[in-house]
Order: C-alpha cells, then structure tokens, then sequence
C-alpha cells in the first residue's frame, strides 16, 4: 500500500486482521475480498439489494458479485 496524497509515499505491510472492510457505494472503486475474482479490482456501477454490479478494471467485463465481497478502496 502506498500512502502519500500522490499514492507515492512509503510503503507499508498490513496483515487482514489489521484492515477494516469498507462496505462501497456507488461509483467507488473496489477490490474483491473473497469468491472467484478475490484480488481483482474495479468499479462498484450499481447495488442491486446484496449484490453488487462491478465492472473489473483488467478486463472490463461486469460482474454481478455480494456486496460482503467488495471492499472499498481508500483514495
């Protein structure tokens, strides 16, 4: 993780049981915590009740995925 404004300051190591789980809104950017596509990355485009419809930064495919799986990315 790389803090600074700038995403360039020091970098640092967190374990899980260090972190918070965020639960997104709409339009934040997101990583995937668990299923499938745990590590991917993307954008949360809509809530549909528990689930989640993200469109994944690689591939831009959209993924209907629970929102218990997504975590929301700092910035």
């Amino acid at each position: 993780m790389a803090l600074g404004t700038s995403g360039a300051g020091n970098m640092i190591t967190v374990t899980e049981s260090e972190m918070e789980l965020v639960l997104p809104k709409k339009t934040d950017k997101v990583k995937i915590v668990s299923g499938e596509f745990r590590g991917c990355a993307g954008k949360l485009m809509g809530i549909d009740g528990a689930d989640g419809i993200v469109k994944l930064d690689d591939t831009l495919d959209i993924k209907i995925l629970d929102m218990s799986s997504l975590g929301k990315v700092a910035t």
